[in-house]
């Protein structure tokens, strides 16, 4: 779930204040891709450090391991919290370099152009006879199943037939 600023800022150090804000969306998109990789680096590290803390104090609260301090943690929410915070902004830099590399590896409007032209050239191309004499071109083809009109066969004829029969009988 997304957090608020003040929230975040409440969690996080000067430092990692800092990186995390370099990570929103109108700054992130003016870094230069050498300060976006090693913002991810900073990024990972600090997350990794986060995460270990609340594992840490985790297993504190469940009485497995000792514990770092005086006494044992009774909460790890704002160290999982810190955490969270830190993956949320990884993953803005993570998808910012995907676009990047996304649109680096996308074909210019030059080149596609150039092979929109070539496909239109190619299709107007004229296309030469191979003989110099005329095919038969399309010719009929009779079902040999039709009955020819008018035959007593004809689908509905010998029905209507039968009732006209049957009209004048009974009138």
């Amino acid at each position: 779930m997304a957090q608020s600023t003040k929230a975040t800022a409440r969690l996080l150090d000067k430092t990692e204040l800092d990186l995390v804000a370099r990570t929103q969306r109108g700054a992130i998109g003016s870094l230069p891709a050498d300060d976006l990789r090693e913002l991810a680096t900073q990024l990972r590290e600090r997350r990794d450090k986060a995460r270990d803390g609340a594992r840490r104090q985790k297993r504190e609260m469940r009485g497995k391991a000792e514990p770092k301090g005086a006494k044992p943690a009774s909460d790890n929410s704002g160290t999982k919290a810190k955490a969270d915070a830190l993956t949320a902004a990884l993953k803005r830099v993570g998808a910012e370099r995907t676009r990047r590399a996304e649109k680096e590896r996308a074909p210019s409007q030059r080149s596609l152009a150039r092979k929109a032209l070539a496909l239109k050239q190619r299709q107007n191309a004229v296309e030469r006879p191979r003989s110099r004499t005329a095919g038969k071109g399309m010719q009929p083809v009779e079902n040999p199943k039709a009955v020819k009109s008018g035959a007593l066969k004809d689908a509905g004829a010998r029905p209507a037939m039968m009732r006209a029969k049957m009209a004048r009988r009974s009138g």
